[in-house]
């Protein structure tokens, strides 16, 4: 069976897994979990990760070469976070330890969000909202037109 350490803390666990997440988890790999309130820094990493196959890196958990030279077994480098800049990938990928990352998928997501606001201010929505909510009557504002050229206008 896989053997995987989770480096993420009690609390960090819980915001992104959730006990059904582990108790999955389990079902398929031997999961190893960090229990401490703080980080792993190099010397715990190795002392934890010493009998496993697979590292799971909380974007704290650093990966320096001392790492991949200090786990002979680990066949990969698994990072939750888009972030890798304290992964040494050169060191894993002459260890044969291949590093991955999560992708920045929220990407579209936020660029949604901020055209909302966007909208949102521009027409006074939740102002209107907010004043009708109140038994107010909202302020009457004129919305922009912009024509195809470009040039906006009230």
């Amino acid at each position: 069976m896989l053997r995987v350490l989770l480096t993420h803390t009690p609390p960090t666990r819980r915001k992104y897994y959730g006990e059904r997440a582990v108790a999955a988890s389990r079902a398929s790999a031997d999961l190893r979990l960090h229990e401490g309130d703080e980080a792993l820094g190099p010397p715990d990493l190795i002392h934890a990760g010493r009998d496993v196959d697979v590292i799971i890196a909380d974007r704290l958990t650093a990966g320096p070469a001392v790492v991949f030279g200090g786990l002979p077994r680990l066949k990969a480098f698994l990072r939750c976070a888009v972030d890798i800049r304290n992964v040494d990938v050169e060191a894993a990928s002459a260890a044969g330890v291949p590093v991955t990352r999560a992708t920045p998928g929220f990407n579209t997501s936020v660029s949604e969000l901020a055209i909302g606001f966007m909208v949102d201010l521009s027409r006074g929505i939740s102002r209107a909202t907010a004043d009708y909510r109140l038994g107010r009557l909202p302020d009457v504002r004129m919305g922009a037109r912009c024509s195809e050229l470009g040039s906006c206008r009230s």
